[in-house]
């Protein structure tokens, strides 16, 4: 750990701030455990409420996934304006789409309404729980994701070795987030939750927990970078 943390030029403090973030999601995850227990035995009245599940929008859980996003939006932004580090502008633009996404359901929206404009039936299943509109969300978080990342690639091929440096390991976070978010929630499709009770709720765990951790690891990377010396534009 030492180690990894002077090769990425993080002060042993900021693992404090990790901490703190990881903790939290650990306490809203425990609370979805004990939501499911409560409801599968049919006990407690509170805690049975959708609100404890890490599953649905606008919960506990989920509200806290958007704080997360929304700070990571404004460190980007502070070190653009304060540190003049204009090569994180695509990065301040992508976050800020996977903010409003995850509130208000982007994709989801587009793609039924672009399903619905070609005449194909959203709700139809191809396989296990896989449906039409499923590979019309993949399609629509794809073309933002290689709108975004152009912007990304664009910056990182116009600047030098210490912000290349910086990208790989954003870019890491940001694949760790898309295989929770992304890939797991295919996997989890394939198993019907009538069918395989057990397979759904250990890959919806996977998913929505990973996805939590996963944000909050990126979320402390980009505040370490308010640490670090700033590295002027070469756009």
């Amino acid at each position: 750990m030492v180690t990894l943390l002077n090769k990425l030029n993080i002060p042993k403090q900021a693992l404090k701030f990790l901490a703190i973030l990881i903790c939290a999601d650990l306490f809203f995850i425990g609370l979805h455990l004990i939501y499911k227990v409560a409801r599968l035995l049919d006990i407690g009245t509170t805690i049975r409420q959708d609100v404890f599940s890490i599953y649905y929008d606008l919960t506990l859980a989920e509200s806290f996934q958007y704080v997360k996003e929304y700070w990571i939006i404004i460190i980007f932004a502070w070190l653009i304006i304060k540190k003049k580090d204009l090569f994180y502008i695509g990065w301040a633009a992508l976050f800020t789409y996977l903010l409003f996404d995850d509130m208000l359901g982007v994709h989801e929206g587009l793609a039924t309404f672009f399903l619905e404009k070609f005449g194909i039936n959203s709700g139809h299943i191809i396989f296990g729980e896989l449906r039409y509109q499923d590979f019309g969300e993949l399609a629509v978080s794809l073309f933002f994701g290689a709108l975004f990342l152009s912007i990304i690639a664009i910056a990182y091929l116009r600047n030098g070795k210490e912000v290349r440096i910086k990208f790989h390991y954003l870019v890491g976070g940001l694949l760790l987030i898309v295989f929770f978010g992304v890939v797991n929630d295919l996997a989890n499709r394939v198993f019907a939750e009538d069918a395989s009770q057990i397979m759904f709720e250990i890959t919806r765990l996977i998913e929505d927990g990973g996805e939590m951790l996963g944000m909050s690891v990126m979320c402390w990377y980009v505040y370490t970078l308010t640490e670090s010396e700033p590295v002027h534009s070469e756009t």
